[in-house]
C-alpha cells in the first residue's frame, strides 16, 4: 500500500483474514471509500448445517451520488430478526453461544441505523473478545483507492495456506468448512477468547504483492 499503509475495508463480522492483516504492521480503516453495492461491505459468511450460507445486512436505496457506509442506511425490523434467528439456529449448540448471545442480540436487534457504524460495533465487539486494538480510520489525506476485493482474495489464500482449522458444530455433516471465509462470529462462538491464537500475521511475500 502507498507509504506502507494497509487499508482495510469496513464491513460486518471479518473474516480471519482480515484480522490477519490487522495485525501486521501500519493499517487503518477505510472509511473514506464510497460504499460499493453487493459486496462484503454488507455481507458475511456463517455456516449451517446444509453448508455456509451468506448474510445480508440490507440497507436502504437511494438514487444520487455515491456516499460512504456512514450515510448509508440499514433497514431494521424483520431483517434484523431473521439474520438474529438464522445465527442462532447456526450456532445454538456452538460452546461459547449462550455467554456471547446477550451481546450479540443487542447488536442484532437494536443495533445502530447507519451501515458504518453497525458494522464498527461488529468489529469492536469481535475485537473485546480477542483482545486486539480496532484500527483507527485513516484519515482523508491518507487514503488511497485500492481493489478491497483483491486485497481480500490476496489475504484468504494466505490465510488458507497457513491451514487454520477449529473444532466446529457442523464437522460431521460437513467435510469442506471454508474457514477462511466465515465471519469472525464463527471462530468466536467455538472457541471464545483462545480464537486470538488463530489470528496470524500474513507473511510478508504475500503482503508485498498488495504494495
Amino acid at each position: 500500500m502507498t507509504g506502507g499503509l494497509t487499508q482495510l475495508p469496513i464491513c460486518p463480522f471479518p473474516p480471519l483474514p482480515w484480522w490477519c492483516a490487522a495485525v501486521d504492521g501500519n493499517v487503518g480503516l477505510d472509511g473514506v471509500e464510497n460504499y460499493p453495492k453487493r459486496t462484503f461491505r454488507n455481507r458475511y459468511w456463517i455456516m449451517q448445517s446444509t453448508g455456509p450460507v451468506h448474510v445480508t445486512v440490507p440497507v436502504e436505496r437511494r438514487g444520487g451520488r455515491p456516499r460512504p457506509q456512514d450515510q448509508t442506511m440499514r433497514i431494521l425490523g424483520e431483517p434484523n430478526r431473521k439474520a438474529w434467528q438464522a445465527l442462532k439456529s447456526a450456532y445454538g449448540r456452538a460452546p461459547y453461544f449462550e455467554e456471547m448471545s446477550g451481546e450479540l442480540e443487542s447488536i442484532f436487534l437494536s443495533g445502530a441505523d447507519g451501515l458504518g457504524e453497525w458494522n464498527r460495533s461488529t468489529i469492536a465487539w469481535a475485537a473485546g473478545w480477542l483482545g486486539l486494538a480496532v484500527p483507527l480510520d485513516v484519515s482523508p489525506h491518507e487514503h488511497v483507492i485500492q481493489d478491497h476485493r483483491q486485497a481480500m482474495s490476496t489475504w484468504t489464500r494466505a490465510t488458507e495456506e497457513m491451514g487454520i482449522r477449529w473444532s466446529h458444530v457442523w464437522q460431521d455433516r460437513q467435510q469442506d468448512i471454508p474457514y477462511a471465509q466465515l465471519g469472525i462470529l464463527d471462530v468466536l462462538l467455538h472457541l471464545g477468547p483462545e480464537a486470538a491464537t488463530c489470528i496470524k500475521p500474513i507473511p510478508r511475500n504475500e503482503s508485498r504483492r498488495l504494495e
